[in-house]
């Protein structure tokens, strides 16, 4: 199993390559997805990591991607101070599998 990353953060995309984990950088909620969906495709890939920005940029979209069985779709917190971060790795979880409390 394969991780991928769509960040609108250049510094997660190094940190996470740096570590062995591809990924792209994304501009705009199109973009994102339609990389998704483009990733969803390659079977090797089991997590798609997105950062907070990505997150944003295709919230609408992200719940019904999330349903999908495979690849499993996880935010993770990115370099941004601006963006909301959460301690939880329960918080992880829940997002991931799209149970909002």
């Amino acid at each position: 199993m394969k991780f991928y990353l769509l960040s609108d953060d250049p510094d997660a995309i190094i940190g996470l390559r740096l570590a062995g984990v591809e990924g792209k950088l994304i501009e705009n909620g199109e973009n994102a997805v339609s990389e998704i969906e483009s990733i969803s495709q390659n079977s090797e890939i089991g997590m798609i990591l997105i950062t907070p920005g990505v997150s944003a940029m295709c919230a609408d979209s992200l719940t019904e991607l999330k349903k999908k069985n495979q690849p499993i779709i996880v935010e993770i917190p990115d370099s941004n101070p601006l963006h909301n971060h959460s301690d939880s790795v329960t918080d992880y979880i829940r997002n991931a599998i799209g149970i909002k409390i």
